[in-house]
């Protein structure tokens, strides 16, 4: 075998049959999909259940002089959500949002559709087209986050939180510093706003008693 210029920058082939394994066995690595940061394009929210994105990634591949050469956007690309049960914690990724792809061993398309135990859908290896989204790299600071910290917990928003439940228990002191509007009644001990009594009233400019 003469000597030959690999396919790979920086690689060069002699005329053993080490170097034409070594470059026989790179070249079927280059053939493999790998974990790669990617940016997405899209996103397909699923209506409660996760969803899936589309993404690009961001390393190029090149060719042996060097020329860069873009990769294609990857469509439906399942992403994570933590999630135990009917628990979860919800922030879905957006456009322009830098994650991470995890490459799967096998084609997963058939598990991808029907959420359940399935055959490959087909004999392809270590493809691209089947990985999975991970968000939360290299993106710009936050507006609306959850911070913990050893001091303590921060909810910081620019709109409104809102609380839905079917009961809510506050275990410490509050502080408020704003207006509080309640459109029902609000209790302090026995007392109640909306039909507590003051006795010793009489007409005139006499102020009221404390409340009973």
């Amino acid at each position: 075998m003469s000597g030959s210029s690999s396919s790979f920058v920086g690689i060069t082939q002699g005329n053993t049959n080490s170097s034409a394994i070594d470059a026989a066995v790179r070249r079927n690595l280059s053939d493999l999909g790998t974990d790669v940061l990617v940016q997405v394009s899209a996103v397909h929210a699923g209506n409660g259940i996760v969803g899936t994105v589309d993404v690009t990634p961001m390393v190029h591949q090149q060719t042996s002089d060097g020329t860069a050469v873009p990769h294609g956007t990857i469509y439906g690309v399942p992403y994570l959500r933590i999630q135990g049960g009917a628990c979860a914690v919800i922030v879905d990724p957006v456009a322009g949002d830098i994650g991470y792809i995890i490459i799967s061993g096998r084609d997963q398309s058939n598990v991808v559709a029907t959420r359940a135990p399935a055959l490959p859908g087909s004999f392809r290896q270590h493809s691209m087209a089947d990985c999975v989204y991970v968000g939360g790299f290299l993106n710009d600071a936050p507006a609306h986050y959850v911070q913990i910290t050893t001091d303590g917990v921060r909810i910081v928003t620019t709109g409104k939180v809102t609380v839905q439940a079917s009961e809510m228990d506050v275990n410490c002191n509050l502080k408020v510093l704003g207006a509080i509007t309640a459109t029902g009644d609000v209790q302090a001990g026995s007392v109640s706003l909306e039909s507590h009594v003051h006795g010793g009233v009489q007409s005139g400019g006499s102020k009221t008693g404390a409340p009973e």
